[in-house]
Parts: structure tokens; C-alpha cells; sequence
């Protein structure tokens, strides 16, 4: 590490015979020997280079001595503790050196040291935190680069897994209320009114989620996963008006399950398998459990080029007094190229079938969505575009006691630009900024609906 502040009031260090052992030739094994602090540095990292710990330890014993918040003994401890394997202590005293740093180069040293230690004493959750701490100090883009790879090696090792993201949106719809006060439904030739709570609300949605997930089995071919995930989403209405607050649009969801990855008979080909369970609050109050069952196929067709696809069966129960069961059967196809500019271009369709005897409940829904990510920042920020249409049919519709010629039918269209600030980032989390818009046709006027929303959101960059 580098140097500490100079030093004008020399301090006095005494050294035992050691000394010669580690070239200091012409010290008698009984001399004591008056160092200034600069010799004693030089002497304890000569020790450490020679493989003798406790002399180094005891010379930075002194230098902490003569100054508490000396990064350079406290790393010099480090890697004398960690030279006698004493992992453990050696982290807490690198931990010290981080914490006492003067420079982004002692801070970037102290912490691939700890990191190096935690991984030492089978601590990969905590090697995998200094490492996020090391690549917000590294001091260039190849030492960084590399201390990203390190990560995502010990976390290729970790049995453990976290994610977090978090993201706050302002947005003029947070109840998805219609754009219009009247509800006209086509083919009806009564116009209702809509009350207040059911059109458009302007306020805030607040969304986080916890996911964690620990390696049950692995070996060449397959790797077995148990996981677990929380999803809060929390509304705030800017004008509340009778009979709606945000807790009423607000929800928990609740997830454990099961995942599977299997390689296929070759590299190229991986197979995910997924089986969940969980229950979903809405309002404060339960509003079904369900199971899901999923399998999707991934397959490298070229370096640049991936074809994805799958499917899910999930099977809702719903609380009694709040509407009937239902199955959910899902399934997508996308394909995802990488240019050579290294920009990224996605396509993807998705479906969705809802089978219930529950009123206003059975429907079916065709989403596409095509996206595009710039192979090159813009200024701070990397850009990413999307825009996608949807279609979603009710067979049969009803609207109090007037049912819906023909069912319900809407048609939606929806884009939006997602900027990310990889240089904005601390400990690998990067902010995102996402502004989306949607509009939604209906031939009953409830439903149609816009939306325009700015998102700010926390993710993980590695």
C-alpha cells in the first residue's frame, strides 16, 4: 500500500535479533535497535517478503503505536495474520485498513485482501461483499474488469445467492383508472358514469424485492436450487378520494420454489425447470395462493445469436369471498442478437390463457415486445428501447348486470426507455432510469386507459 502522511517527530522503535535473520546482517542477536518510522515500515514489509509474520506484527505494533489510524500497519497485520492462517483476525485488521485508507489505491488493496481472507476461511458471501467494495475503488478499467470476474467466480462457488432492486415511480395512473368519466360499453346504448376511484389517479408506487436462493446439489451437467422471494409493491394516491386509498392498490407477494438447470446435449443448450409455490396479499388481505409449474429452453444458435422458450402452468385458489379459482397456462418464444457494434436487439411473443367459471375472469392475452440496447453509452448513461403491443379477450364480460356484447376486448400499446448509470454505481448496484408509456383501447371505456410513469430503480450491474 502506499505510503502513509510524512511524519516530522520521529518516533523510537525497538527490534529484537530477528532482525538479522531477514538480511540486517552485523546486528548481534542481543542489540536493540532504534528505528524511525520509516525503517520500521520498510523492515516490517522486508519480514513479511522473508516469511516472518510475528516480527512484521510486532513492528506494526508500533507504528499503530505512534498512530491508531496507520492503514499500512493495520494491512501489514493482515497479511501477517494471514500468513500464520489466521484468517479471521487477519480480515478484521484488513477491514481497518480499508476503513482507514487515505487513498482509493490503499482502499482498493485493503479490500481484495479481505476478500482474499473471507474466501480463505470459506466465507464466499463475505469475499463476494469486499468485492463489490474493491470495484468502486479499483483504478482502471482492467482492474476493475478483473475484480468483476473475481466476483462472479466466487459467486459461481457460493452456494448462497442474494438480489435486491428497488425502484420508486411517479406516475399520472396508479389504479389503472380510465381516461374519461363516462363508461360506454359498444354495442349498449346506456352510458354509465364512473366514480371517482375508478378513473385516473396520479401517485407514487414504490416497489421492492428480496430474493435469495441456496445451491442443494451440483455436478458438470445440472444444478439444483432452493429459492425464495418477496415482492412488495406499496401505492400513495396524490388526491385520495372516497373509497380508495393506496393501501387498497397495494400488494405483497410470497414465493418459494424450486429451480433446475440441466445442460443439454451440447454447451450451447441449457434447460431451466421451475416449480413454486406462494401467496399474493392485495389490499392487506390474502387474495389467493398459488402453485406454479415452468420449464424454458435457452439455446445458443451462434456467438451472437440465442433462441429462448418456454412454458408454465400455475393454478390460483383464491379466498373465498374474493372471486373463484383459476389456471393460468403461459408460454414465450424470443430471440436475442448481438450485433457487432455490440449493440443488442431482442425479440419476443408472448401468451397467456386464464380458464376460470369465475364472472370476468377467463381470458387469453398475445403480447410482442421488441427491444433494443445501444452498443455504446451516451454521455453517463447506456440506453435501452423498447415497444411492444398487447391484445387481451374476455370471452364473456359483464358489466353489473349488463353483459358485454361479444366479451371484453383491448388493445394496448406500450414503450419506453430505460437509462442505466454503470458510472453512478456503488458496490456494483448501478441506478436505472425508466420512463414508460402505455395506452389501452377497450370497447367497454373503463378500460381504456394511459399511462405515463418515470421510474427510478436500483439494480445489481454484475
Amino acid at each position: 500500500m502506499p505510503g502513509t502522511g510524512p511524519r516530522k517527530i520521529r518516533q523510537v522503535l525497538r527490534a529484537t535479533a530477528v532482525i538479522s535473520a531477514i538480511g540486517l546482517g552485523g546486528v548481534s542477536s542481543a542489540t536493540p535497535v532504534n528505528l524511525s518510522l520509516a525503517q520500521a515500515d520498510a523492515l516490517a514489509a522486508q519480514a513479511l517478503g522473508a516469511g516472518q509474520p510475528r516480527l512484521a506484527y510486532d513492528l506494526s505494533k508500533g507504528l499503530l503505536e505512534a498512530d491508531r489510524r496507520n492503514p499500512r500497519a493495520h494491512y501489514y497485520q493482515a497479511l501477517a495474520l494471514a500468513q500464520a492462517k489466521a484468517y479471521g483476525a487477519a480480515e478484521k485488521k484488513a477491514a481497518l485498513a480499508y476503513w482507514h485508507a487515505k487513498s482509493d489505491e490503499q482502499r482498493f488493496q485493503a479490500a481484495n485482501l479481505a476478500a482474499e481472507l473471507s474466501f480463505a476461511d470459506e466465507r464466499l458471501t463475505g469475499s463476494q461483499f469486499w468485492l463489490r467494495r474493491a470495484v468502486d475503488h479499483a483504478p482502471s478499467d482492467v482492474a476493475r474488469a478483473q475484480t468483476i470476474s473475481a466476483f462472479q467466480n466466487v459467486r459461481a462457488r457460493n452456494p448462497l445467492r442474494f438480489d435486491f432492486r428497488f425502484s420508486a415511480t411517479p406516475s399520472d395512473n396508479v389504479n389503472n383508472g380510465a381516461n374519461s368519466p363516462l363508461n360506454v360499453i359498444d354495442g349498449v346504448p346506456v352510458v354509465g358514469t364512473l366514480s371517482p376511484s375508478a378513473q385516473a389517479l396520479s401517485g407514487f408506487i414504490t416497489t421492492a424485492q428480496v430474493s435469495a436462493s441456496y445451491r442443494l446439489a451440483k455436478s458438470d451437467t445440472q444444478e439444483t436450487r432452493a429459492r425464495g422471494r418477496v415482492n412488495a409493491r406499496r401505492v400513495d394516491i396524490s388526491d385520495p378520494v372516497p373509497g380508495l386509498s393506496g393501501d387498497d392498490l397495494s400488494s405483497t407477494v410470497l414465493e418459494l420454489g424450486l429451480t433446475h438447470y440441466l445442460r443439454g446435449t451440447t454447451a450451447a443448450v441449457t434447460w431451466k425447470f421451475d416449480l413454486d409455490g406462494g401467496r399474493v396479499w392485495y389490499a392487506g388481505d390474502p387474495l389467493y395462493d398459488f402453485a406454479r409449474v415452468g420449464a424454458a429452453r435457452h439455446h445458443r444458435l451462434t456467438d451472437r445469436l440465442l433462441l429462448s422458450f418456454g412454458a408454465a402452468f400455475e393454478d390460483q385458489h383464491y379466498e373465498a369471498a374474493r372471486g373463484a379459482d383459476s389456471t393460468v397456462a403461459s408460454g414465450f418464444a424470443g430471440l436475442g442478437l448481438t450485433l457487432e457494434s455490440g449493440a443488442q436487439i431482442g425479440f419476443q411473443v408472448q401468451y397467456r390463457d386464464t380458464d376460470s367459471t369465475g364472472i370476468n375472469r377467463a381470458s387469453d392475452q398475445w403480447t410482442g415486445i421488441a427491444s433494443y440496447q445501444l452498443g455504446r453509452d451516451i454521455g453517463p448513461a447506456s440506453l435501452e428501447f423498447s415497444l411492444g403491443i398487447s391484445q387481451l379477450d374476455y370471452s364473456s364480460y359483464q358489466v353489473g348486470f349488463i353483459a358485454v356484447p361479444g366479451g371484453r376486448d383491448d388493445r394496448s400499446v406500450f414503450g419506453g426507455v430505460t437509462a442505466t448509470f454503470t458510472d453512478w454505481g456503488y458496490m456494483g448496484f448501478v441506478p436505472t432510469l425508466t420512463v414508460t408509456s402505455e395506452r389501452s383501447d377497450s370497447n367497454v371505456s373503463r378500460f381504456d386507459v394511459e399511462e405515463t410513469s418515470i421510474t427510478l430503480g436500483i439494480r445489481s450491474e454484475f
